[in-house]
Formats: C-alpha cells, structure tokens, sequence
C-alpha cells in the first residue's frame, strides 16, 4: 500500500473518531439535560403537589372550591412534557451510533497496521 493512502485511511479514521465522539458527547448531554430538567422542574412540582394535597392521588381531585386548586395543580403537573424520550431515543441512540463509528474508527486503524508496518520495515532497511 502507497504512503499516501495509508496517510488518507489514518486521516479518514481520525474523521470517524471524532464523528463518534460528537455523537456520543450529543447523547450523554441529552441524557444529562433530562435528567436535570426531572430534578430542578418536575420533581419540585409533584413534590409542592403531595404536600399541599397529601389525601389526593395524581388521579384527580374532589369537588368544590380545593377540586378547582387541586386540578389547576394537576393539570401543570400533566402539562409536563416528558423527558422520557429524550433519555431513551435521543440519549441512548446517539450513544450507542458514537460507539459504532469508535468501534469502526478501531478496526479501520487495526486494518490498516500490516501496511503500516511494512512501510516502517521497509524504511528501517534503507
């Protein structure tokens, strides 16, 4: 294999690498802003919900003038938009392809070794 091809192959793995570790650096920070967001917003209101209506369930409330605070409170908590799929598709997806190019990035590099090393070999003797 020429010097300039081994060169263009090392240079095309780098490219790999780094497109797998933009993905994988995407994934974790969807993961981490899901889980920030359920800590700092979601939590804090279920937990002011379950305290200022602890003999109510997140089913519904009851009549009168606490039903109407009762269901205002429910409804922003059913509001919510749910950081499951981020955690689930957009975390683990861009996880799992940041370590499919890493593990291609690998076998590239492994492929291209012998040529390497008999370009070394070959220098080595001149």
């Amino acid at each position: 294999m020429p010097l300039e091809q081994i060169e263009s192959t090392v240079g095309s793995i780098k490219k790999m690498l780094l497109v797998g570790a933009a993905f994988a650096a995407t994934g974790y920070l969807l993961v981490g802003a899901a889980i920030f967001f359920e800590l700092t917003a979601f939590h804090p209101l279920l937990e002011t919900y379950f305290t200022q209506f602890p003999d109510t369930s997140l089913a519904g409330g009851s009549g009168g003038t606490r039903g109407a605070a009762v269901n205002g409170a429910l409804a922003a908590i059913h509001k919510w938009p749910s950081t499951l799929l981020w955690l689930k598709l957009g975390g683990v997806a861009h996880v799992l392809v940041g370590i499919f190019f890493a593990l291609a990035g690998i076998v590239r590099a492994l492929s291209v070794m012998p040529h390497r090393l008999s370009y070394e070999m070959e220098r080595a003797q001149e």
